[in-house]
């Protein structure tokens, strides 16, 4: 896929936009994500590429009055960038993995002649390489993002023990893969999309999440996303139980507790590791485990 313009932004603030790809369903996405960023509502004219079934979208755009949001900084958490709404949907991390994969497959074009003669050949394999994998993940989640829109019918229950899925998992007690799939992974949503031809009955994504109550998808986190939150409790944990005192051997603040016997430990007395948690707990406002089970299909 390309996306180009003739020159800069002319002094009318007025460019000429072309999306050109051999996927005609890629260009449609591209062009209606685009031209929602930038506000721009009109129709793009639309001729046959040259590529076998490709489509070339293109029309005169109008620069928006503010600049879009950009990439701020290269704080991990600075991810306002990359969404329209308060979070990242599906479909906009499909999209930004395929943005991610022409980027990497233009970089290693450019390495291929760089302005100091050195042979990179086996970076611009392994930039190539990156780019493949990022392209087949767009892939998995532009599949996944058409699913929870509804346009993909999903089997009514998971093969062999037919367990349901969403609201009709709600209650049970799943014994395969880890419990019940209340809230489905993306794996789970594939499986069931290929099992949807060989099931009893099929419903969409949507249907099948009807009646999961409200406060549970607003209170659900990822694994990942727990896991990280975890660590950071413990590593706050870990430099509020040195900023306290201990009573059982008498450390400082600074100090590690120490035996009977005054040798240094990692490990605090209970005493003050449990006022180091309630501390920490108190201004973060720890709310434990993710109370749903996120599970494997």
């Amino acid at each position: 896929m390309s996306t180009t313009t003739d020159t800069g932004l002319p002094d009318d603030g007025q460019v000429e936009v072309r999306i050109t790809s051999a996927d005609p369903d890629a260009t449609q996405m591209v062009w209606k994500r685009a031209m929602a960023a930038l506000g721009h509502a009109a129709p793009p004219r639309r001729r046959t590429a040259h590529e076998e079934g490709g489509v070339r979208l293109y029309g005169i755009v109008t620069a928006p009055e503010r600049l879009l949001p950009g990439q701020q900084d290269a704080a991990e958490d600075s991810t306002a960038h990359l969404t329209a709404g308060p979070r990242i949907t599906v479909d906009e991390l499909a999209v930004h993995c395929s943005a991610a994969a022409v980027w990497l497959d233009q970089l290693a074009r450019a390495a291929e002649t760089p302005a100091t003669p050195v042979e990179l050949a086996d970076d611009i394999d392994a930039l190539r390489r990156e780019a493949r994998s990022l392209r087949e993940r767009a892939e998995r989640l532009h599949k996944v993002a058409r699913i929870i829109e509804g346009d993909i019918p999903l089997a009514i229950g998971f093969k062999g023990a037919g367990d349901g899925w969403g609201a009709a998992a709600l209650n049970t007690d799943r014994e395969d893969y880890g419990g019940p799939a209340v809230i489905p992974t993306a794996n789970q949503l594939l499986h069931l999309a290929s099992s949807a031809p060989y099931s009893d009955g099929t419903l969409t994504y949507p249907q099948g999440m009807e009646g999961v109550p409200n406060s549970l998808l607003l209170s659900w986190e990822s694994k990942t996303a727990q896991q990280r939150r975890a660590q950071e409790r413990d590593a706050a944990i870990a430099q509020e139980v040195l900023r306290i005192a201990c009573e059982r051997c008498e450390a400082g603040s600074g100090q590690s507790c120490r035996t009977k016997n005054g040798r240094a430990a990692e490990q605090a007395h209970t005493s003050r590791q449990r006022e180091a948690e309630a501390n920490v707990d108190a201004r973060i406002g720890w709310l434990g485990e993710n109370p749903v089970a996120v599970t494997e299909a």
